[in-house]
């Protein structure tokens, strides 16, 4: 998994010169969330190559076409790509059903490439949609102590996290709104909105 990864490069004699080529499938077949992986890799600086395809949780790597299985999934994962400016390659890992005659493969190849785009086109809505910037502007806590401890993992920041008291009724008697969030987020894959 990326983690794993990510972990492993550290303990190398050079870890600059190594990277992470995250898969969608892969994680997934760990039960982790391949948006999460993706953006742990860029936060590392190491996501170097993204392999684009669909899965079935908990099965064997199966490789469908891109956005097939969870397309709200795939959706944040291109909003991660997206929002952090991921400009690396980018692959499609994956395979047409065994069924296809040679025009099958290739409307795969091109829907792989059409799913991308359309949902690129709903992140671009999601990220101007006013609703939801006012939801996610909510989400801001504008304390710059808070901010610093948060920016950048580092050893002395984790500490400083944890040494740091946060008045948890207060904090969980606030409404986040993500039931809202979430429906706004389906009604913009949907078409709807």
């Amino acid at each position: 998994t990326t983690g794993s990864m990510l972990a492993f490069i550290e303990t190398l004699d050079h870890p600059e010169l190594f990277g992470v080529n995250p898969e969608v499938a892969h994680e997934h077949m760990a039960g982790l969330n391949y948006a999460h992986a993706v953006a742990q890799a860029i936060e590392a600086g190491k996501l170097w190559h993204v392999d684009l395809n669909a899965q079935k949780l908990a099965r064997f790597d199966q490789d469908l076409r891109f956005g097939s299985e969870d397309l709200k999934g795939a959706f944040f994962l291109v909003k991660v790509l997206e929002d952090n400016g991921y400009a690396g390659p980018k692959q499609f890992d994956a395979h047409a059903y065994r069924t296809e005659d040679e025009e099958g493969v290739w409307q795969f190849a091109l829907g792989c490439m059409r799913t991308y785009k359309i949902l690129q086109a709903k992140v671009k809505r999601f990220n101007e949609d006013p609703e939801i910037r006012e939801i996610l502007d909510g989400f801001k806590t504008h304390d710059s102590g808070l901010e610093g401890m948060t920016k950048k993992f580092s050893r002395k920041n984790a500490a400083l996290l944890l040494a740091k008291k946060f008045d948890r009724a207060k904090i969980a008697a606030r409404g986040f709104q993500y039931e809202r969030l979430d429906q706004l987020t389906m009604e913009i894959l949907m078409g709807v909105r």
